[in-house]
């Protein structure tokens, strides 16, 4: 029974760790897919009124420079030096 004391304590430690540390990231990754998802619909917006990515950018926002990290990243595409 004394091990199963301390392994119940590591495994609430861990459990109660976790829901503290990974829960907030987990809620702020998924704010952040949000004001990316709402950004590019405002900037398809402002394009279709006739603004520039010059006077996008000058709100604010980037019209087309694209983060290309991680898995969802294009290989196939140029490096800018070459396009």
């Amino acid at each position: 029974t004394i091990v199963w004391r301390r392994g119940g304590r590591v495994a609430w430690v861990v459990a109660a760790t976790s829901i503290v540390v990974l829960l907030p990231l987990l809620m702020e990754i998924e704010r952040e897919g949000q004001v990316i998802e709402t950004d590019k619909l405002r900037i398809k917006d402002f394009k279709a009124q006739g603004y520039s990515d010059q006077q996008i950018q000058g709100m604010g926002l980037t019209p087309s420079v694209e983060p290309a990290v991680g898995l969802g990243a294009a290989a196939a595409e140029k490096p800018l030096h070459l396009q």
